[in-house]
């Protein structure tokens, strides 16, 4: 079995003033194409609050900070907690 790397991005949402989201989002096999992977559930004053709580969920998927994200071939669980 081999690992294949996953492309997976923070993105801050303002749903209103003052009031930011984060969301992780991974890239299908389309590049041009993201899903949801996971949401926040408490919203920040700050986009920048925001991003690094994003930031840190998106790093619980990964291993090995100098690989970044990897899945087995075949894993179709994409949830870190798992």
């Amino acid at each position: 079995m081999t690992d294949t790397y996953r492309r997976l991005a923070v993105f801050v949402d303002r749903p209103s003033e003052g009031t930011f989201l984060w969301i992780l989002l991974e890239s299908t096999d389309d590049p041009a194409v993201w899903l949801d992977l996971e949401t926040g559930d408490d919203s920040f004053s700050s986009w920048t609050e925001a991003h690094a709580a994003g930031n840190d969920a998106l790093l619980a998927y990964v291993e090995d900070e100098t690989l970044g994200p990897m899945r087995a071939d075949g894993d179709e669980d994409l949830d870190p907690d798992d």
